[in-house]
């Protein structure tokens, strides 16, 4: 009996020890697994670093941050777009401007790390919290990334019945730094009727629009420079030039949505292709302007840029421009466009057969567009 007890208790403390060892083991291996990390790559200088929130690295190019978004081009993806809020690490090989939230503007050397922004400038660190940081660039001022455009066009044609060809043309290129924002705008609508062997003008409008923004703040800009060129045959207008300034503000402006207002004063000139008693025209301008640009989804824009020009009664009283409609992304870069553009002048001058054109010109595009 008593050999049975010992073997027993022999038994008993052998599987104590054992589930002991397995359990320290497996503690051990838990512990293991919980700390380890990826490892931190060499930095070579030859490239600009980003570190996702999911602990993924990428080489490249630093192009820029605005509105909470990082442009980064790498040789294996091209150029892509970050929330800035999945961003853990930046890491700059070259001088970069960096804009802060109260206007000052630094260059150097940038590290972002562990919600801390490090400026490196003549061999000493700057340290800022990573919430006054408002916008990096390249601080080369010939770097392209600096540039960005558009390119759409339209064509409608028409045979049989009716022989008519349409066509749209737009072009946008803009240029932006920490402190200014330059854009020029061109569209020209061509419209012809070739039935019983003669030729009609049904449409021939263009219109040439740049500006050049100082951002003074988060929230306010100044237009330095804002010029229209707008020629329009069925309005009788052979040219119409505009040059002024104005006042803007951001009522908002983040990652999907940007609204923004203008107003301020400009000097406007007339020139008309035939008139009956009116010559050319010269008046003063009140612009009213806003631009509402809502990203639906990551493949679908919404766009609405409308410009009203409060002038005198014989330069047309009030003019406006309304461009409207969606943007969808296809795929290399490509877009499809549905736009509506409106064109109006509230008191149009009379041709000399006495005719009045109509105030208002509607426009229906569908476009493919190509972004650079």
């Amino acid at each position: 009996m008593r050999v049975t007890i010992h073997t027993i208790v022999n038994k008993y403390l052998l599987l104590v020890i054992a589930l002991i060892t397995f359990t320290s083991n497996g503690q051990e291996k838990s512990e293991h697994l919980e700390v380890w990390n990826p490892p931190t790559p060499v930095f070579s200088q030859q490239f600009d670093w980003l570190k996702l929130r999911s602990g993924e690295w990428l080489k490249g190019d630093i192009i820029s941050m605005y509105d909470d978004e990082l442009e980064f081009e790498s040789d294996e993806f091209d150029t892509i777009t970050f929330d800035w809020d999945k961003v853990t690490e930046l890491r700059s090989r070259f001088d970069q401007q960096i804009r802060f939230a109260n206007g000052e503007v630094k260059q150097g050397f940038l590290i972002v790390k562990d919600q801390h922004l490090v400026l490196i400038s003549d061999g000493s660190e700057q340290h800022y919290p990573l919430s006054e940081l408002l916008s990096i660039t390249s601080s080369s001022d010939v770097r392209k990334e600096l540039w960005d455009g558009k390119v759409s066009l339209g064509i409608d044609v028409n045979k049989g019945n009716v022989s008519q060809l349409d066509y749209m043309v737009n072009a946008r290129v803009q240029r932006r730094t920490p402190f200014t924002r330059f854009k020029i705008d061109f569209t020209y609508n061509y419209s012809k009727s070739t039935a019983d062997e003669s030729t009609t003008v049904i449409t021939d409008t263009s219109r040439l629009t740049s500006n050049l923004d100082w951002f003074y703040s988060r929230k306010i800009f100044f237009r330095v420079f804002d010029y229209e060129h707008f020629t329009d045959l069925q309005q009788n207008i052979k040219s119409r030039n505009t040059i002024g300034l104005s006042l803007g503000y951001h009522i908002f402006q983040n990652k999907r949505l940007q609204w923004d207002i203008t107003l301020g004063p400009s000097y406007q000139q007339t020139k008309y292709y035939d008139v009956s008693d009116e010559s050319d025209q010269k008046s003063g301008v009140i612009a009213l302007g806003t631009l509402f640009d809502y990203s639906i989804s990551s493949r679908l824009d919404y766009l609405f840029d409308y410009q009203l020009q409060f002038v005198e009664e014989k330069s047309g009283k009030r003019n406006s421009h309304l461009k409207t409609g969606f943007e969808f992304d296809l795929q290399n870069d490509f877009e499809l466009d549905v736009m509506i553009y409106l064109d109006r002048v509230a008191e149009p001058v009379a041709t000399v057969d006495a005719a009045i054109p109509q105030s208002n010109d509607y426009r229906l595009v569908v476009s493919l567009g190509y972004d650079f």
